[in-house]
């Protein structure tokens, strides 16, 4: 009877875990889903990415990201981008707290993409040094 229990403990600890991974799995899509919902309404809101709302941008090794004023915001909305065009964070700061979306730790997971070589000619044309630019393209900075 001991190893009765012994296994009908063990096969209920598999279950348990099982499920577990299955809520995992669905929490990580659902999270992702409601990430690039907001990185959407950023985007749209952004219009144009070569806007003449465009005021700066910001340099990272693994992703770039371009930032738009709305009234005297000039730090208003971003948009970060990986080398693949994957829109991977964007920020809203129009109003109050900013608003943060982000698939920065799982940036497979975006199905928002843009236009990564409109974004490497806007960086150039804001001053980015094209090395930069291409290293972006390689995961380095030298």
């Amino acid at each position: 009877m001991t190893a009765r229990r012994v296994t009908a403990g063990l096969a209920v600890a598999f279950l348990v875990l099982v499920g577990l991974a299955f809520v995992g799995r669905w929490e990580r899509v659902q999270r992702a889903d409601e990430q690039v919902r907001g990185m959407g309404e950023v985007r749209a809101a952004v219009g144009p990415l070569d806007g003449s709302t465009l005021s700066a941008f910001r340099y990272l090794q693994s992703f770039q990201c371009l930032v738009y004023r709305r009234g005297s915001n000039p730090l208003a909305l971003e948009l970060c981008v990986d080398a693949e065009g994957r829109v991977v964070e964007a920020i809203d700061r129009r109003s109050g707290e900013p608003r943060i979306w982000s698939l920065r730790d799982d940036p497979t997971r975006s199905t928002l993409r843009v236009d990564r070589a409109e974004v490497d000619r806007l960086l150039v044309r804001m001053g980015v040094p094209l090395r930069l630019v291409r290293a972006a393209h390689e995961g380095t900075e030298s």
